[in-house]
């Protein structure tokens, strides 16, 4: 059993590196096994650090992904609240609109459960979102340029602050450092934090997503103040003290399961 359990992930793994992305359904069918069975080689495969999961399926750590070797590492850490978040916020997204999607392994997920709501117009400075949305050929994908930053995987800088200036969002997905009820989101560098903010300005409505980890991380540059913040999703697994502070707060609180 345990022969056969490596070699089928030593197929799936080779596969990827083959095909750089596959799906579960394909996975399925090119490997002969359960549908249950490819989620839990999966799971493992990524738990090891051999793949990176997507919104179904999964994604080669191969030398071509930079967002995948770059990212591969943060986006395990609160895993399957990040992609909790994702579900949540995509739900908030109907076909034809307009999406600003900052940068960052939370909004990361968000981009790969997007991929299946057709003529979506998306603005963005992340590279990650690019690699999740662009190929599907499904969306219009509008990447604000300026400095490119490889830690972040982003584009920074007043160039890219006076882009963002010049569009509209329908809705805008921003993510943060840290959060402080009662102060608002914070970043820990002034850059990321005048970029987040003009990002979340070009929107009519602005999201805050962030895993329950931020509350009371470290961050000292504001993004947003309670008052310009529309909604907040985070997950279940807040402490009961803080879920009662942010509903003093005046905008909508999510808590993804």
């Amino acid at each position: 059993m345990v022969e056969a359990v490596r070699q089928r992930q030593e197929r799936l793994l080779a596969l990827l590196d083959e095909r750089g992305e596959l799906d579960v359904p394909s996975l399925v069918r090119e490997l002969n096994a359960s549908e249950a069975t490819l989620r839990r080689d999966l799971a493992a495969l990524e738990e090891a650090g051999q793949l990176v999961r997507t919104f179904g399926g999964a994604r080669s750590l191969g030398a071509s992904s930079l967002v995948g070797r770059t990212f591969g590492e943060k986006r395990r850490r609160m895993r399957k609240e990040k992609e909790a978040i994702g579900r949540s916020a995509a739900c908030m997204v109907e076909p034809g609109m307009v999406v600003a999607l900052d940068s960052g392994t939370t909004v990361w997920r968000i981009a790969a459960c997007l991929r299946d709501i057709p003529d979506l117009k998306i603005i963005t400075t992340a590279m990650a979102a690019v690699e999740e949305l662009g190929p599907s050929g499904k969306h219009s994908v509008l990447l604000a340029g300026g400095t490119f930053r490889l830690k972040n995987l982003d584009f920074a800088g007043p160039s890219t602050i006076a882009q963002l200036g010049t569009v509209r969002a329908d809705i805008a997905f921003v993510g943060a450092d840290s959060f402080v009820p009662g102060r608002g989101a914070f970043s820990v560098d002034e850059t990321s934090a005048a970029l987040a903010a003009a990002l979340a300005r070009c929107a009519d409505h602005r999201v805050l997503v962030m895993d329950h980890s931020k509350f009371g991380a470290s961050g000292s540059h504001l993004i947003l103040a309670p008052a310009e913040i529309d909604c907040l999703i985070t997950d279940s697994g807040l402490a009961a003290p803080l879920r009662s502070r942010i509903e003093e707060d005046p905008y909508k609180v999510i808590l993804a399961d």
